[in-house]
């Protein structure tokens, strides 16, 4: 992951940046998925969860900043196959950069919430062969939660339902090496940040 390019949402009156950054997540997911790439991973330079000590805590956020990494030739592949065109009227697609020398080591990966009390009752009923009475009195509705990160929402190309991609994104000790999935995420690899 020596070279990066930022793709940075420009003000919109009709969009906000976070409809505006569903969007061009979406089309990144899908070249992604389509050219089968595991050489691009993304981060966000405006990254927030929205917790900050002494002040009214505001909510997470990505920013408005897309930065894609990878090789020289695997972001100009990527960029060559022209799946942000339509972005032309609301960001600056900036160019190919080496990432600097001095950075940290960070990881952005998916984050995933038991967000869904029916689901969980319906899967401890499978498991512990229990009825529904019971899988209510201990996942009411009320322990669904939802993680304290920023997400973006996305539709799933295989069922077509919506659904809320949380993204943590976190300052690590030791520089990882790996593959990254269709979104640019990973569990493992990890990623230069300044």
């Amino acid at each position: 992951m020596d070279h990066y390019l930022d793709i940075r949402l420009l003000p919109d009156a009709d969009f906000n940046a976070t409809v505006l950054l569903a969007a061009l997540y979406a089309k990144l997911h899908r070249v992604l998925s389509k050219q089968q790439r595991r050489d691009i991973g993304v981060s966000f330079p405006g990254y927030s969860t929205g917790q900050q000590q002494d002040k009214d805590p505001a909510p997470p956020s990505l920013g408005a900043t897309l930065r894609l990494h990878g090789s020289a030739a695997a972001l100009d592949s990527l960029m060559a196959s022209q799946w942000a065109s339509g972005f032309a009227d609301y960001a600056l697609i900036g160019n190919i950069r080496p990432v600097p020398a001095t950075t940290q080591v960070i990881r952005v990966q998916r984050r995933q919430a038991k967000s869904n009390p029916a689901r969980e009752r319906a899967r401890l009923m499978r498991r512990k062969n229990m009825d529904s009475a019971e899988a209510y009195r201990l996942i009411p509705d009320s322990k669904a939660r939802r993680l304290p990160l920023p997400y973006i929402t996305l539709d799933s190309s295989s069922t077509g339902q919506r659904f809320l991609l949380f993204i943590d994104q976190h300052v690590v000790t030791q520089a990882v090496s790996g593959e990254f999935n269709s979104y640019g995420l990973s569990s493992s690899a990890t990623l230069p940040s300044w």
